[in-house]
């Protein structure tokens, strides 16, 4: 049966004037992007035998120029990451060097307590070193896009009321409950909307994260990149520590969490110890609904029911920070009636 895999591969053919390659599907993560190992026994088109290959729907060109100009940008204040080989603009794809290192999200399979305590710490620094080497340029397509009030307005109602309570959940809110949802998504956007933004990589999770780990130093690399924009001090820590496909160990968090506010000095000169918690908690709601409501739109678009198993925790994450708040509590309420359902 002829798939679409087999029509890359004549396409490149194509390309290559040769089909002396190997073509592998990697592990995209829940987006319309698709990832390849291209690998080529003799010689190779590239400077290196083995290439990642990243095609984007037609559709979707701007994403690939957006990754371009974010690697470069990145690339000039020192931010690891993989290297552009080649665009092909037309066809969707972008060819990359692959990742160095090994997977956070693999490195800590079967990892001790403490082993795991000394790779988040150093991610953590990475992060805090980033945020401070990530400083504004017009031209860099991340400082043209913000989390702002309706930035978060617009992922409350098209992935939490659209995609979760009415495509997932099939559940329509009353006039009464409406209102409340959007007292709900009000509250939290406007107050997010006021914190000091950074650069944002949007989806700083262990995923897109690597390690070199027999590296003296332990460098690392990111990837995946192109939706990074303005935003929230804490957002990439909560990708982070909330992480969707890892469960990181409460003290671990808690530890993080202190480290952060203590070796970032923009947090200390903006926050008192109260108002960052409460900062984390409205970012952990806002960002883990999104991500229920990512997971099922990405699924509407693709079929790809791989990341439907990660709704409910997200959710309970959720739920779990908003019920710290007696403001949110029919909120709560409509949200674990809207799952009995």
């Amino acid at each position: 049966m002829y798939s679409k895999n087999d029509e890359l591969k004549n396409r490149l053919n194509r390309f290559f004037k040769t089909d002396n390659f190997t073509l592998q599907a990697l592990n995209g993560g829940a987006s319309v992007r698709h990832y390849y190992m291209l690998s080529f026994p003799g010689k190779s088109y590239f400077p290196i035998p083995s290439i990642v290959l990243m095609t984007l729907p037609l559709g979707r060109l701007e994403t690939l120029d957006d990754y371009l100009n974010i690697s470069y940008y990145l690339r000039r204040h020192g931010v690891p990451r993989p290297r552009v080989y080649e665009i092909q603009r037309d066809d969707g794809w972008i060819f990359l060097e692959p990742a160095r290192g090994e997977r956070l999200d693999m490195l800590l399979q079967n990892c001790s307590p403490d082993r795991m305590k000394n790779l988040y710490s150093r991610v953590v620094d990475f992060l805090v070193n980033l945020q401070q080497k990530a400083v504004y340029e017009a031209h860099c397509p991340a400082f043209n896009r913000y989390f702002d009030a309706e930035k978060y307005l617009f992922e409350f109602h098209f992935h939490v009321k659209e995609q979760l309570f009415k495509s997932y959940y099939s559940f329509t809110l009353s006039p009464s409950e409406a209102k409340i949802f959007q007292t709900f998504a009000e509250t939290i956007s406007r107050f997010l909307d006021a914190r000091i933004p950074v650069f944002v990589h949007r989806d700083f999770q262990s995923s897109n994260i690597f390690f070199r780990s027999r590296s003296k130093n332990l460098a690392l690399q990111i990837i995946d990149f192109q939706d990074a924009r303005s935003g929230p001090l804490v957002y990439d820590l909560v990708s982070l520590l909330w992480d969707s496909y890892v469960k990181v160990p409460e003290e671990i968090r808690q530890s993080m969490l202190q480290k952060f506010y203590r070796d970032q000095p923009l947090v200390r000169q903006h926050f008192d110890e109260a108002g960052y918690q409460k900062t984390v908690d409205y970012t952990i709601i806002q960002r883990k609904l999104h991500d229920a409501g990512a997971f099922i739109y990405t699924f509407r678009l693709t079929r790809n029911s791989h990341y439907l198993q990660y709704i409910d925790e997200a959710v309970d994450i959720a739920l779990n920070s908003m019920k710290k708040y007696p403001e949110f509590r029919d909120m709560c309420e409509i949200l674990e009636k809207t799952r009995r359902k």
